[in-house]
């Protein structure tokens, strides 16, 4: 995390310096109080005035400190979440395959939107507020050296070090018993994921099952709070007693100082409040220290996965010679197991992919682009392996079910510009409803069909040498599929490119516009 804070150092260096001019500003007043009860136990009234003219002095000048302190601690606060965020979303867009699905959406959702927060208050923040303790810590010291008796400052700042011994014992379990909560709310909200998408299945047989099984995952989160809360409630009240400590030690060595006349009533009610301000830092240190301990395992957490799995800088080619080659393919998944000793896709070649439900179509397709890895084997790109090139210049690859953003027509075909090269014919011959601006449109809103055809859009958008498709018509009437079947078949825009298409229309008519149609059964083990 240390680059992170290196990032906004300036802040912090500017939230330190105030606060350490607010320390020293509110360290004199207590010696003020000192030089009064002095003043008028010596009837030295002429120096009430000037006493109380640098009262409020100092109260005005540790106001006006602590108000830039603050406002240097927000500035600094939302830069640290911003830039944590922002590392932590282009880490996800740059992550393999492999390594992006070991977590779920409801996994990223959960860490982006509570636990890069949690860093910011229970890390950031803490840290920052242990050097202003320790600052305030020192200065008090010195004053109370200089101004009131070295060995009250003794006895607490003797006794101080022993509180600070409390949260090594007690901030393993305090971080263990976060990181359990931590989980389990992640649980609870891919729980609610899960049962806010499927709520057209919510019906009067269905939902008191459903919400049953909601309070379940409820109850367990709650439990799991309620464990981190009184681990942390004990770590506390350890805490507590620390400090109780240091307020009987200094009452007791203001009290003898006093009974032998070694110091004045002044100096004791100096002492008095001294202690009150050594206690405030150490209370902060003592909280802080067990906090920061706590977030270690979100901490971890982040950073293996902002530094792990992400994609090199692999050679992007940007068009195909020959096309795509499988040699000794193995891929077993549990009971599923397919087995293929040589396919080839040729450039420029058009491909039926059929076969039962569950016989290894789309486990084909995901092989190919690497969402699966197989366990042995090579599949090769112009005769290169393909794990080896950055493929997403010449390969597009689509399924029924194409993730449509929330966001209008062009911003959904282009994603959001990336690919502008469509033209408004196409555009236009294959979207017939029209709208006065078609980013108006609710594309989340639209028919099953309606979204297939804008993931079709997008494959002549990104216009690929290989197109990959993964039933693309299930949702489709009859004549957009006809449509569009014939655009990718026979078109003069797709006649240099190799689509490969996974079809459950096994009609004769069908399987002969293409130039091949391969079973994928036969590779079923």
């Amino acid at each position: 995390m240390k680059k992170y804070i290196n990032k906004i150092k300036k802040y912090i260096i500017a939230e330190i310096l105030f606060d350490i001019l607010c320390t020293i500003f509110a360290a004199y007043i207590p010696i003020l109080q000192k030089e009064m009860f002095d003043s008028l136990g010596g009837g030295k009234l002429s120096q009430i005035p000037v006493i109380i003219t640098l009262f409020v002095a100092l109260q005005m000048l540790s106001g006006v400190c602590t108000y830039f302190c603050m406002l240097f601690t927000w500035k600094g606060a939302i830069k640290f979440e911003a830039i944590l965020k922002r590392d932590f979303i282009s880490a996800l867009l740059r992550k393999n395959e492999q390594s992006f699905y070991a977590y779920s959406t409801s996994d990223y959702i959960s860490l982006q939107g509570n636990d890069i927060t949690a860093l910011e208050q229970d890390y950031l923040q803490p840290w920052i507020d242990v050097f202003r303790s320790v600052n305030m810590f020192v200065i008090y010291a010195v004053v109370i050296v200089v101004y009131v008796d070295w060995r009250i400052a003794l006895a607490i700042i003797f006794s101080s070090f022993l509180v600070v011994a409390g949260p090594k014992i007690t901030g393993k379990i305090v971080s263990d018993k976060r990181m359990v909560y931590q989980n389990q709310m992640a649980e609870y909200v891919n729980r609610i994921t899960d049962i806010l998408n499927g709520y057209k299945l919510v019906n009067n047989f269905t939902r008191d099952q459903i919400t049953k099984v909601h309070e379940d995952t409820l109850n367990r989160t709650a439990e799991r709070r309620y464990a981190y809360g009184k681990s942390k409630t004990a770590s506390l009240s350890i805490n507590e007693i620390a400090i109780k400590i240091i307020q009987i030690v200094s009452f007791i060595c203001a009290c003898i100082l006093l009974i032998k006349g070694e110091i004045s009533i002044g100096a004791g009610v100096a002492t008095f409040s001294y202690v009150s301000s050594f206690i405030s830092p150490l209370e902060s240190i003592l909280y802080d220290v067990n906090t920061i301990q706590s977030t270690n395992e979100v901490q971890k957490k982040f950073l293996d996965i902002i530094n792990s799995g992400i994609r090199g800088d692999l050679p992007i080619p940007q068009k195909v010679e020959t096309g795509i080659s499988l040699h000794d393919i193995d891929f077993q998944n549990g009971a599923f197991h397919m087995k293929i000793d040589q396919l080839y896709f040729d450039k420029g070649k058009k491909y039926a992919l059929v076969g039962s439900n569950g016989c290894g179509k789309s486990t084909l397709l995901k092989l190919i682009m690497q969402y699966l890895k197989p366990d042995s084997g090579e599949i090769r790109l112009d005769g290169k392996p393909i794990d080896t090139l950055d493929t997403s210049a010449c390969i597009s690859y689509i399924d029924q079910n194409e993730y449509i953003y929330r966001a209008g027509l062009d911003d959904n075909v282009t994603i959001y510009g990336s690919y502008p090269n469509v033209s408004k014919q196409i555009l236009d011959n294959f979207w017939h409803k029209k709208q006065d601006n078609r980013e108006d449109i609710d594309c989340q809103k639209m028919s099953g069909g309606e979204k297939q055809i804008i993931a079709f859009l997008r494959v002549v958008a990104r216009d690929t040498p290989i197109v990959l498709m993964d039933e693309p018509f299930s949702a489709m009437d009859v004549a957009n599929t006809e449509k569009i079947q014939e655009f990718l078949l026979h078109s003069r825009e797709m006649a240099d490119k190799t689509v490969i298409i996974i079809t459950h229309d096994v009609s004769e008519e069908t399987l002969a516009k293409y130039d091949k149609v391969i079973r994928v059964n036969e590779f079923r083990c």
